[in-house]
Order: C-alpha cells, then structure tokens, then sequence
C-alpha cells in the first residue's frame, strides 16, 4: 500500500491510523477540523400512542478526544403519523445521555417537527421525514449517547405516530450521524 502526503501549508501530523488498506491522517491542531465520525441507523418500527416522549430506537454514542471539542449531531428521523381526523403530526427532541439537550416545537396542544391540517375528516395521515442539526458541547471525554424521543401530537381521535416503518410499503430508515469538531 502507498500512503501520499500533500499539502500547501506549514503544520504538524498529529494522528495516522493505518488498518488494512485505509490510511486515515488526523489534523487535531485545526479550529473546525473533523476528528471522528459515528453513524447509526435503525429501520426497527417503534409506534407511539401516548403523550410521553417514547425512545425511537435511533442512538450513536461518541468518545470525544477533547473535552473542549464540540459534537455536531446530525438526524433524519422518519415517522407516519394518522388518526382519525385532523389535525396530526409529530414532535422529537434530542437527547444526550438523559438530558434534553433541544426540545420539540409546540403550540398548547402538542409538539409538531411535523405538521398537518388538512380539510379531510377522517382517516388522515403523513409520512415524512424530520431532520435535527445541532451542534452540542458535552464538555467530556467520556462516552456520551445522543438519541430521539418521539411522540404524536395529539392522541385525540386515535392520533398515533410510527418511527422508522419498516414494513412494506414503507422501508423508511432513520439516520443518526456523529461528528466531533476541533473546537
């Protein structure tokens, strides 16, 4: 395996990883450098019928090398939300460990990243997808779980909301990235 160095400023090699083929070269000295990245996925149904913030079942967990980098989360969060009239949707927040670290928007009767009033009466119901950009500081260097908590937005006339259906004809999956940026 080859391994080429090229560049047009001054600095310093921090990190090199090599396993396998790959070779990964780290600059940790850089304000807004990448560190590490963490993916996770889960196309597990997870239905909720209540008013309590339900886990969704979409978790990562990161090591952060510094206690002063910053963690960006980035999610993707599928849901399929119906009842039997109008108005539905749904309302996630972000969690870090079993803090809230980003709340749900919400009006005074419940939380809607996802939101629709449509004429129709009965038997309503949206599909989507909600995303979620936060940049956290954990300040630690120790593992820390960002995960979702979803529920629908109102449970009046059966509301009901489904994360990551897998069933057909849906085959939805939620998207959890992790990223730790030199602070």
């Amino acid at each position: 395996m080859a391994l080429a160095l090229s560049g047009t400023s001054n600095g310093s090699l921090n990190n090199l990883s090599l396993s396998g083929n790959t070779a990964t070269i780290v600059d940790t000295a850089r304000a807004g450098g990448i560190v590490q990245v963490v993916t996770a996925t889960t196309s597990t149904s997870v239905a909720v019928s209540t008013t309590t913030y339900t886990d969704t079942g979409l978790s990562a967990s990161i090591t952060p090398s510094s206690s002063s980098n910053k963690i960006l989360v980035m999610v993707n969060q599928m849901g399929n939300a119906g009842s039997t009239s109008r108005p539905i949707g749904f309302g996630i927040q972000l969690l870090r460990d079993s803090t809230i670290i980003l709340y749900s928007a919400q009006d005074g009767t419940g939380p809607f990243e996802q939101f629709v009033n449509v004429s129709s009466s009965t038997n309503t119901n949206i599909i989507t997808r909600a995303t979620i950009n936060f940049l956290d500081s954990p300040s630690t260097t120790s593992s820390v779980t960002y995960k979702t908590q979803g529920r629908p937005y109102t449970t009046a006339n059966s509301g009901a909301v489904t994360f990551n259906q897998a069933s057909s004809p849906y085959n939805a999956t939620s998207t959890i990235i992790l990223m730790e940026v030199v602070a």
